[in-house]
């Protein structure tokens, strides 16, 4: 006789505070030719890296490297005929972004969005906690279905992950473009896993 099982879905849930930010800013130059308004950006782009205190070199890299014909583009902030922009991420504590916003914006730079994150290692340890909190759920509602019909709930047959949305990220982007001293207080971060699991059931 086959045994009978029930099958459930659950989901678990850890919450914790950002603890890595990465703000994401760039460097505009205009010149008369490509290499000219290259040159400026490249400039402006090192202008903002020393003016940042906070934290060290090695923590601003280069992600994005353009120059564009205006006459090309659809709203260009310069009359000049060609313009160049150097992307820069910042990685930074959380607690710092603010004061990298100011430097940025202070040395004449514009910053594009600030996104709060979780490191690496913390993540993981997250969603561990995640998948065993989901693991419990799902056990307490194969029990509350089994005593529904006079059962109990044996061993586990079988279990796997499920997709579930989980915010790895807190994103502050549109209020930095008209005020640049926002004050930066990112929301926790929720780390959710989902699991199912198939259940044997016995009589009591």
């Amino acid at each position: 006789m086959k045994s009978r099982t029930v099958t459930v879905d659950a989901v678990g849930q850890c919450e914790a505070v950002p603890d890595l930010a990465t703000v994401e800013a760039f460097a505009i130059g205009e010149g008369e030719s490509a290499s000219d308004a290259r040159a400026i950006a490249k400039d402006r782009a090192s202008t903002i890296r020393e003016s940042i205190t906070d934290i060290s070199t090695d923590q601003i890299r280069t992600v994005d490297l353009q120059v564009q014909d205006t006459d090309e583009m659809f709203d260009p902030v310069t009359d000049a005929p060609f313009q160049a922009t150097e992307g820069l991420h910042i990685d930074c504590l959380p607690e710092n972004a603010e004061s990298v916003v100011v430097d940025v914006t202070n040395t004449g730079g514009q910053i594009q969005t600030v996104r709060f994150q979780l490191h690496e290692d913390t993540r993981r340890e997250l969603q561990d906690k995640a998948i065993s909190s989901a693991m419990e759920r799902s056990r307490e509602k194969a029990e509350q279905m089994a005593t529904a019909e006079g059962l109990v709930v044996a061993e586990m047959q079988e279990a796997a992950t499920t997709d579930v949305s989980s915010g790895f990220e807190s994103i502050v982007d549109e209020a930095l473009a008209s005020s640049p001293d926002t004050d930066l207080h990112p929301a926790p971060i929720t780390v959710s896993e989902g699991v199912e699991a198939v259940y044997e059931l016995s009589e009591e």
